[in-house]
């Protein structure tokens, strides 16, 4: 990635004398004391080369407030620190806190985060406030190294074991910054975590001043205005307003448009209005902002930030940093106009105040909490995976709009809930305990009651899905694997049942073959005996005409002479009949043998039908299409059997 040179140095220029002009955003009266533990070893000159944590630790400096002191040490094989605590509400202070925040280099031969850590608790410890807040923001980009390796081990034990007791004894909460993924997470995390503190991994440099703000917004909870399309809305109860827009690349000029249709930049602007130029993100204060929608243009549109001071607050109970996996949180909400919490119904309704959760995955769900009565509203939430969350709350009104922003993490199941819980326990402090009414004593038994019923554990509930699920794996498998094996069986069983039925087939064909064959033998037979049966009857006729003829021409010399031409008529009509007598005979004979064929046909064909009938009750199954060449040849035979009869009639 390209980047200005020149640019940068315009930035820190400008960055001391906007800063130094005392523009601070001063929304929580509670002052706090914080010192910033910056590297300074050789290494940065790769993870930063261009310095960029330099405008984002300045960035967190001017939205400190005017009761705030703050501090920085620069580190690498020593640490010092540049400056000591030093409020931030006066122009001279804060420049000699910019000009200290410059001074922090990359020359450096080695990384003492024990010796780091160390200089930090004593410069908190120097002139302590009673009433302030002690925060401490270590960045690094590696893990510990003095040059021997035996003695790093027993540096990070003893941040370990020792001093992370002592920091969090002593109430002082560390954020840790992590500028690779090479960087001891281990250590910063667990640092972070039982200081009360939060980790951040910032691997590009669009995420120095993003993690910053939230710093920022987990610290001091300020008033936010929504964004909706790069705009929000200024109602008359905002005193001051600080924008905080990102850029998409440093030569983007970002422009804003204020509701009487101005529109102001970095070089166009009046004296009252603070502004403040970097590479990745410009600042820009306004006092006494007019009221209506403003616009901002040519911003990237993600992770714009509006803070506001004003009478006018959502406030929230909610100020977790670490939960248990499984574990629900408890949030209430409730509005607050100087200093009061707003109880009336009818206000209240025109409002509507909402909650959106937001997952490690990006998922964001938005819900909606009830009314507890007194102006005051709640809601359970209950995180389903470990990860970091964003927590938004809104309240939309018609004429107001108000925002609150928390980041918060979930611990895995594996981590030790004893140790989380140790945790939250060491920060509580014991109160003296106070006799209570019975009323209320009796009333505060049904709200935990209740707390009890509504309480749910995710853990069991997680382990729960998970063996029901498992067992009906189980069963889903057992099944499939029978289901598997029975196919296979009722696979082979067809197999069998083809085989059997190609035996039966094949054998009821030899069957079929066979009586063919003694069929075909018998009609053989048959017409062998009729061919020589009928010359027999054909002689015998032939024998008796002759010697009837013989017979005939005897009687016919002996009566030739004396006999009249009507009586040879007369002998002539007797011969007639009879070979018309002779020729019915003849046909009598052949019909009885084509009675005596057909009644072996059908006596054939009802074989073949009870062959057949057997055949399919054994089977138990439909008719083989394999049959039907059977019907072909019994068709054929009658047919030719049908032939043979025409051509022994002829």
């Amino acid at each position: 990635m390209k980047i200005n040179l020149k640019a940068v140095v315009i930035v820190l220029i400008a960055a001391a004398a906007v800063f130094a002009s005392g523009s601070s955003y001063s929304g929580d009266k509670s002052s706090m004391d914080v010192v910033l533990v910056m590297d300074s070893s050789g290494s940065m000159k790769k993870t930063d080369p261009l310095s960029l944590r330099i405008p984002a630790a300045k960035l967190f400096i001017s939205l400190l407030g005017e009761n705030d002191r703050a501090g920085v040490i620069s580190f690498s094989d020593r640490s010092y620190p540049i400056i000591h605590l030093t409020p931030v509400e006066s122009e001279n202070s804060s420049d000699k806190l910019f000009k200290a925040i410059e001074k922090i280099s990359s020359n450096g031969l080695y990384t003492n985060l024990h010796d780091a850590l160390n200089k930090g608790l004593d410069l908190l410890s120097e002139n302590k406030k009673a009433e302030s807040n002690q925060i401490m923001i270590l960045m690094s980009d590696g893990m510990m190294d003095v040059g021997d390796p035996d003695e790093d081990r027993k540096l990070v034990d003893k941040i370990k074991n020792e001093l992370t007791a002592i920091l969090e004894d002593k109430g002082i909460r560390v954020y840790t910054i992590a500028f690779t993924e090479q960087s001891d997470r281990e250590l910063l995390e667990k640092l972070s975590k039982r200081t009360g503190g939060f980790y951040n991994l910032a691997l590009t440099d669009k995420d120095f001043h993003l993690i910053f703000t939230s710093i920022f917004e987990s610290l001091k909870s300020p008033d936010m205005l929504p964004m909706s399309r790069n705009g929000f809305l200024v109602d008359r109860s905002i005193e001051e307003l600080t924008i905080v827009a990102t850029k998409g690349s440093p030569e983007t000029g970002i422009q804003l448009n204020a509701p009487d249709s101005r529109s102001y930049s970095y070089k166009n602007r009046p004296p009252d209005i603070k502004w403040f130029e970097s590479n990745n993100f410009d600042m820009i204060t306004v006092k006494k902002p007019l009221e209506g929608r403003w616009e901002i243009l040519f911003s990237t549109g993600e992770n714009n930030k509006a803070y506001v001071i004003t009478n006018l607050k959502l406030m929230s109970n909610f100020n977790q940093l670490y939960s248990i996996f499984g574990d629900p949180l408890d949030v209430e909400v409730w509005l607050e106009k100087e200093g009061s919490t707003i109880k009336e119904p009818d206000v209240l309704e025109k409002i509507e105040i909402y909650i959106e959760l937001t997952s490690p995955g990006g998922k964001t769900l938005k819900l909606k909490p009830f009314d507890k009565g007194e102006g005051i509203l709640y809601r359970r939430i209950a995180p389903f995976s470990p990860g970091n969350y964003k927590l938004r709350i809104v309240a939309d009104g018609k004429t107001f709009q108000r925002e609150k922003s928390f980041v918060f993490n979930v611990a895995t199941a594996k981590e030790s809930r004893e140790e989380v819980e140790a945790e939250r326990s060491g920060k509580k402090v014991e109160e003296p305990l106070e006799q209570k009414p019975a009323e209320e004593e009796k009333v505060e038994e049904e709200h935990k009651a209740y707390e009890k019923i509504d309480e749910v554990s995710w853990g069991t509930v997680i382990a729960r899905f998970l063996s029901i699920n498992l067992a009906l794996g189980i069963i889903v498998f057992i099944y499939i694997k029978r289901k598997s094996l029975m196919e296979m069986r009722g696979a082979k069983g067809l197999f069998n049942l083809s085989r059997i039925k190609g035996l039966i087939t094949r054998k009821k064909e030899e069957e079929q073959e066979e009586h063919k064959q003694e069929v075909r033998e018998e009609t053989g037979e048959q017409v062998k005996q009729k061919e020589n049966e009928e010359p027999k009857q054909k002689i015998a006729p032939e024998e008796e005409r002759d010697q009837q003829v013989e017979e005939e021409k005897e009687e016919h010399e002996k009566h030739e002479q004396g006999t009249a031409p009507e009586e040879k008529e007369d002998r002539e009509e007797p011969e007639e009949q009879q070979i018309e007598q002779k020729e019915n005979e003849e046909q009598a004979k052949e019909a009885e043998l084509e009675e005596q064929e057909t009644e072996q046909e059908d006596k054939k064909e009802e074989t073949d039908t009870e062959n057949q009938n057997e055949t399919t009750n054994t089977q138990d199954i439909e008719q083989d299409p394999e049959t039907e060449p059977e019907a072909a040849d019994e068709e054929e035979q009658k047919q030719e059997k049908k032939e043979g009869r025409d051509s022994d009639q002829d």
